[in-house]
């Protein structure tokens, strides 16, 4: 797996949809937009929510360019959709956006684009996730006579496979997205293969 020529296909892919969408709609988009379309910020515009420390609310202006793609993606995903349900290039891209952490995910999370659906083991190891600091509480709080050093080792051994499961978890969801990324490309090369 390429995951610099992976990149460049979704962007390119995303970036000629967006283009054919706003040509399709009668208003290509212009050159602000072109731009933006090829340099995401990393970040988007923080909303800013008054508190009683700060009388003067510094408002955060929209951007319509931002707001147009978005906009125009929904749309060609939409239309995509409608043609050919079967297709995953939605999908690819934003498994390769999600997993190199592009800042064009944001603009498809935003059109709805959707990658899978989660196997029901993950649900599993997420509520065992949660449980493991409640049993660790109640060990603690146990009645007994304990010394420093058992809730010290109580403290750590917890904290410890904390981190574990927080390290397991992402690495499980990064196998997934490669995963997701590598049956794309199949199902790709299965509908080209049945259409030629």
């Amino acid at each position: 797996m390429n995951r610099t020529a992976d990149l460049d296909a979704a962007l390119s892919f995303v970036t000629s949809r967006v283009n054919q969408q706003a040509t399709l709609s009668g208003e290509p988009v212009d050159l602000q937009q072109s731009l933006l379309l090829s340099n995401l910020p990393s970040l988007t515009p923080t909303v800013w929510i008054p508190g009683p420390e700060a009388p003067d609310p510094t408002l955060v202006p929209r951007d319509v360019n931002y707001e147009r793609l978005c906009a125009l993606a929904k749309a060609a995903y939409l239309n995509d959709r409608e043609i050919n349900p079967e297709s995953l290039d939605w999908e690819f891209a934003l498994a390769v956006f999600t997993l190199s952490r592009h800042p064009m995910w944001r603009i498809l999370n935003s059109a709805g684009v959707k990658m899978y659906r989660r196997p029901l083991w993950d649900q599993l190891f997420v509520i065992v996730a949660a449980l493991f600091p409640v049993i660790a509480v109640i060990l603690l709080a146990w009645n007994g006579a304990r010394t420093l050093f058992l809730w010290a080792g109580i403290l750590c051994g917890t904290v410890a496979i904390m981190l574990l499961i927080y390290f397991v978890s992402l690495q499980i969801a990064r196998w997934q997205l490669q995963n997701h990324i590598e049956k794309c490309r199949l199902s790709s090369r299965n509908i080209s293969w049945k259409t030629s």
